[in-house]
């Protein structure tokens, strides 16, 4: 399951998912609350995660989370447009109206823009170069792009919490070589140095590699 297919289905689905929550728990106030409440402590794990490079070990899991933020808006709308003060009411039926249509456009006729820009954050390679490090490839750019290249991650496994990671090297490299082919990983465990390298190290106008990255 890539990205692309999370966010499209969340698009489509949370604003249905999120009235079925809202009538679900219509009557039982308490409940509802708690379900909100326990939306929105996700959402903030997610965002905090997101600004400390901290994530779960899976690619699909993280979107998934990332996605629940659009679903907690979604409930927020539905509990909201069902407020007793006309102008709260009338205002979040229009916001409500006016994002699940563009929501569900960029999830139907909008889907080849949607899957540009979600191009650059759907890893090309994944591979693990040690026992607690995830070497990760990502494409910079696409045919509608003047820029192209790569950008690397490299994150580390928790060792008190295994199931998550932290990122401690991000970089971008634009290069049309980087961009078109897989780059060369060779990491050294006994001097925590990784050496990437391209086909044509040799061409006096690569500046960019061999890059050797220090990994601590």
């Amino acid at each position: 399951m890539n990205i692309f297919f999370i966010v499209i289905t969340a698009l489509w689905i949370c604003p249905f998912l999120s009235y079925i929550i809202y009538q679900l728990t219509k009557g039982k106030p308490v409940l509802l609350r708690r379900v909100l409440w326990s939306l929105i402590v996700l959402d903030l794990l997610a965002i905090v995660g997101m600004r400390v490079g901290v994530s779960t070990l899976s690619t699909e899991i993280n979107w998934v989370i990332i996605m629940t933020i659009y679903l907690t808006i979604s409930l927020l709308f539905w509990i909201l447009q069902d407020h007793k003060n006309k102008f709260i009411k009338v205002t979040t039926i229009i916001l409500m109206l006016f994002t699940f249509f563009f929501g569900m456009l960029a999830g139907s006729i909008g889907a080849l823009g949607t899957a540009f820009i979600l191009g650059e954050y759907e890893a090309k390679m994944s591979k693990k170069i040690a026992a607690s490090l995830t070497y990760t490839e990502f494409t910079l750019g696409n045919a509608l792009n003047d820029y192209k290249g790569k950008r690397i991650e490299i994150a580390k496994k928790i060792a008190f919490f295994p199931v998550l990671q932290y990122l401690i090297v991000k970089k971008e490299y634009y290069d049309i070589n980087a961009y078109a082919h897989e780059l060369n990983v060779n990491y050294s465990q006994d001097k925590n140095i990784l050496i990437l390298s391209t086909w044509n190290n040799k061409d006096s106008e690569n500046k960019l590699f061999p890059d050797t990255i220090v990994v601590n």
